[in-house]
C-alpha cells in the first residue's frame, strides 16, 4: 500500500494540473473568441465584388433608343468607408460602386438578344448602416443610402448621365479577427429617370424608372 501512495500522489497531481491547464486553455479560448470582433466604433474600409442584375432604359426617355433597352447582367465592384457614430455600432457609410455591361435589346421569344452598345453604371452613395441582432460571431445590419448614380453609354457624341438614386439593403458582418471581417450584402437601386409630369395617374401606371439589384461580398478591414 506504501509503495502505491507515490504513484496515487503523482496521479492526482499530474490530473489537477491537467484540469487546471485545460481550464486555462479553456478560458483562453473563450477570450481569444471574445477578442475576436472588432469593436464598434472603429473605422471600416471594404472592397466587395458582387454581381448586379436589372436596369430598363425606356425608348420614350431617350432620343438615341427607338425601343427599350436592357443592362445585361454583369459583375459590379467598389469599395466602402463606413465612419462610426459613437458606440452603437452605427455608421456613416460613403460608397462608390461600378458595373460595366451591355445595353441589349429583346427580339421576341426564342431569338438571341441584340447587343446595342456598352454602358458603365456608378452609383456615388452615402447612408446609414444600422445593425441589430448583434452577437460575437455575426453582426446583422440594415443599410440605406442616397446619392447619383451615373449611366454612361459608350457611344458617340453621347454623354453621360447624372440622376438621384437611393438604395436599401440588409447585410451581414462575421468577425474574422480584431481587424477582418467578412461581409456579405444584398441590395436594391433606385435611379429616378422620369422627368417632372402633371400626370400622376401616368407615373402610377407607368413607372419607367430605372431599377437595380446585386449582392456583394467583400472583406472589411477595421481601424
Amino acid at each position: 500500500m506504501r509503495k502505491l501512495l507515490p504513484l496515487l500522489l503523482l496521479l492526482a497531481v499530474s490530473t489537477t494540473a491537467f484540469a487546471q491547464d485545460r481550464d486555462d486553455r479553456d478560458d483562453d479560448w473563450r477570450d481569444r473568441r471574445y477578442r475576436s470582433a472588432p469593436s464598434d466604433d472603429a473605422f471600416e474600409l471594404t472592397p466587395f465584388a458582387g454581381y448586379r442584375w436589372g436596369g430598363t432604359i425606356f425608348a420614350s426617355q431617350s432620343f438615341v433608343f427607338d425601343q427599350d433597352v436592357e443592362v445585361e447582367s454583369s459583375p459590379n465592384f467598389g469599395l466602402g468607408l463606413a465612419i462610426p457614430l459613437g458606440d452603437s455600432g452605427m455608421k456613416l457609410e460613403l460608397m462608390a460602386n461600378r458595373q460595366s455591361s451591355e445595353l441589349t435589346v429583346e427580339r421576341g421569344i426564342f431569338e438571341p438578344e441584340g447587343e446595342v452598345a456598352d454602358i458603365d453604371v456608378t452609383y456615388l452613395h452615402a447612408g446609414l448602416q444600422i445593425p441589430f441582432a448583434r452577437s460575437r460571431n455575426v453582426k446583422p445590419y440594415v443599410i440605406v443610402s442616397g446619392g447619383l448614380a451615373n449611366l454612361d453609354p459608350q457611344l458617340s457624341g453621347i454623354s453621360a448621365e447624372n440622376r438621384f438614386s437611393a438604395s436599401a439593403g440588409v447585410g451581414v458582418k462575421l468577425p474574422m479577427s480584431d481587424f477582418l471581417s467578412l461581409r456579405i450584402e444584398g441590395r436594391g437601386y433606385y435611379t429616378a429617370l422620369e422627368e417632372d409630369s402633371d400626370c400622376t395617374v401616368c407615373d402610377y401606371f407607368y413607372d419607367e424608372n430605372f431599377y437595380q439589384g446585386e449582392v456583394n461580398m467583400g472583406l472589411t478591414f477595421s481601424f
